[in-house]
This record gives structure tokens, C-alpha cells and sequence, in this order.
């Protein structure tokens, strides 16, 4: 377990100082921490605007709707204040790149003025934590002028191991993948290139055998 903790750490890519950012993305999972704190960000004035990405994946689970639709209903529940015009959900996509892309087709739709490619330069991306580096890099790769803020759930691998646990997930396969993603991706040109420190290479080859 050492080995995949050091892994999950490696993944949970975080900026421990927010600045006032243009847009808070909360990236569709079925941990609902995750529209919580895009609410708790827009309300501590992080950001202008809120936008839920996620349709039906991977990390859907058993949540009763496509994911950006769960977390629209969460969001209302724990922070009713933030007014409906301020929040965007897009409910199509099934994976990050994708998440990217049509959350930018939904922006342009809504207000071309407020887009990727207008009026956006700094973005907060919300994600799961063992997820939170790919989907830095694939934001990198695809929206290189925008700046990007990490700011995934608190939390540890401990607690993570007993939250997809409860879901009958097993997180240690869940991070070799991801692992994968972040080598071999680049290349395919989905993502931005990351360096995998030794380290973590060597649990990763670890947990291989």
C-alpha cells in the first residue's frame, strides 16, 4: 500500500494558494465533495462563474443521473444562494478530453464573450484527487492560453481507499491506470507532458509485479 500512496500523492496535484480565478470547473464523479467545494469556492469569491462537466463514465457509479446533472442538484442543496444564471452544466461527455472540449462548445453557446477563447484566462479545475493531474495536463494541452489552478477535495489515501471502497471500486487499479494515462498520453497528444519522478515510476513498477 506504501507504494500506491505514493502514487495517489503523486496524482493529487494541488495549489495551496488560490487566486481570484474566472471560472470554477467541477469535473463529473460520483464524489459529491466535489460540487461542494466549487460552491464553497464561488461563494469565498474564487470565481465568477461555476461549470459542471460529466455525462455517464468511468466514475459515474451509481448516481442516478449524468453527472453534471447529480451535481447541479448537490450544489442547489449545500449552496442555494449562488444564482442559476451563474452555474453552466454540461452533460454529455464521457471522458477528460472530452469534459474540455464540450464544456468550451457549452460556454461559447451561452455568452461568447465568456469562453475559452474569450474572456476566460484562469480557471479552478475540481476533480477527484487521483484524477486532478490528467486533468491539469489535458487542460494544458487543449486550452494552452488559460491558466490553471488545482484544487481538489482534502482528503488522503486512506480515506479515498474507503470512499471507492463503499462503492465496490478498488482505487489502487484505478491509479495505475491514471499513471499510464499520464506516460503514455502525451504522445497521442491528449495531454500536456508530465515528468513521473523515480520514485514513483519504481512503485508503479512495484505494484506491476
Amino acid at each position: 500500500m506504501d507504494a500506491a500512496k505514493r502514487i495517489f500523492e503523486y496524482l493529487r496535484v494541488r495549489d495551496e494558494t488560490l487566486p481570484k480565478a474566472d471560472l470554477v470547473i467541477g469535473f463529473g464523479h460520483f464524489d459529491l465533495r466535489i460540487p461542494a467545494l466549487c460552491g464553497a469556492l464561488y461563494e469565498a469569491g474564487r470565481g465568477r462563474r461555476v461549470l459542471f462537466t460529466g455525462g455517464y463514465g468511468a466514475g459515474t457509479a451509481d448516481l442516478p443521473d449524468a453527472e453534471a446533472v447529480v451535481f447541479l442538484r448537490a450544489l442547489a442543496q449545500t449552496h442555494p444562494a449562488i444564482p442559476g444564471e451563474h452555474v453552466y452544466i454540461e452533460s454529455a461527455s464521457t471522458n477528460t478530453g472530452e469534459n474540455i472540449r464540450f464544456s468550451g462548445e457549452t460556454l461559447r453557446r451561452a455568452d461568447p464573450a465568456f469562453c475559452f477563447e474569450s474572456g476566460i484566462r484562469s480557471v479552478i479545475a475540481v476533480a477527484s484527487p487521483y484524477r486532478q493531474r490528467r486533468v491539469f495536463r489535458t487542460m494544458q494541452k487543449l486550452c494552452p492560453s488559460i491558466r490553471v489552478y488545482n484544487s481538489p477535495p482534502e482528503t488522503s489515501f486512506e480515506a479515498e481507499v474507503r470512499l471507492f471502497g463503499a462503492k465496490n471500486q478498488a482505487l489502487v487499479p484505478l491509479l495505475m491506470g491514471e499513471l499510464e494515462r499520464i506516460m503514455g498520453y502525451p504522445a497521442r497528444g491528449y495531454m500536456a507532458p508530465d515528468s513521473v519522478p523515480p520514485d514513483v515510476a519504481s512503485a508503479y513498477e512495484k505494484l506491476k509485479t
